[in-house]
């Protein structure tokens, strides 16, 4: 498919893969936000501290590929997160949080990484992405789905 800068029905432009691909990026920024703070929050007895680090450095990784196809194709890409997601991270006391209820925090991480994976799915099937930015979010989706799998996993144990 052709990607033009003509807004034309029907017709992809490349301010329409730029919108999408930035939407998910602000999202994936706070996924990686919140596994970042909380692998700097828990004490390096805690058994998720790597697991949490793991996922910052490859969410870390995916964001900066999207963000650099936004800027082959002329765009600005985002480099904040959303204000929701920040609200949220103010919240939460990862610490306390743990300590108090694992089940509702892991719970939570698999509920944005749902969040997350279902926003990437909207996204490719929208049909407003080109095929770089198809497939940068096709794996940014395998790794949400993988991710919320194994906190949903991890919960049942």
């Amino acid at each position: 498919m052709d990607i033009t800068n003509t807004p034309t029905p029907g017709v992809l432009t490349k301010e329409d893969t730029i919108e999408e691909l930035n939407d998910v990026t602000r999202l994936m920024i706070d996924s990686y936000k919140g596994y970042k703070e909380a692998a700097d929050e828990a004490d390096d007895s805690f058994a998720l501290k790597s697991e949490f680090a793991n996922r910052a450095e490859h969410r870390s990784k995916l964001i900066a590929q999207v963000q650099n196809h936004v800027r082959e194709l002329g765009g600005e890409p985002s480099t904040h997160g959303t204000a929701r997601g920040a609200v949220h991270r103010g919240w939460v006391n990862f610490a306390n949080v743990f300590r108090d209820d694992e089940h509702g925090a892991m719970s939570s991480v698999a509920n944005g990484e749902r969040f997350l994976a279902s926003r990437i799915e909207d996204c490719i099937e929208d049909g407003q992405l080109d095929a770089a930015g198809t497939t940068l979010l096709r794996e940014a989706h395998a790794e949400a789905c993988a991710a919320a799998t194994e906190f949903e996993r991890r919960d049942d144990h």
